[in-house]
């Protein structure tokens, strides 16, 4: 898993599933930063992917991130 998500992602993943108190995220993959890094550029669909996956947690926390006073919506 570390290929796909790095070693801290991979980390992450592994102590999600292994039901730790894991604050909700999301991770973006090796390649995806890879592919950033070689071309400057954002690969493909990411920064649609970015949003979705943060309207989803926003969603998921009750919150919106960046909010002036973080309290839920």
């Amino acid at each position: 898993m570390a290929d796909l998500l790095g070693g801290k992602g991979a980390n992450l993943a592994q102590m999600t599933r292994l039901g730790l108190p894991v604050p909700p995220g999301f991770t973006v993959t090796t390649a995806a930063c890879r592919e950033y890094l070689a071309t400057g550029e954002d690969p493909g669909e990411l920064a649609a992917q970015i949003l979705g996956a943060l309207a989803e947690l926003e969603r998921s926390i009750g919150r919106e991130l960046g909010g002036r006073d973080g309290r839920a919506r």
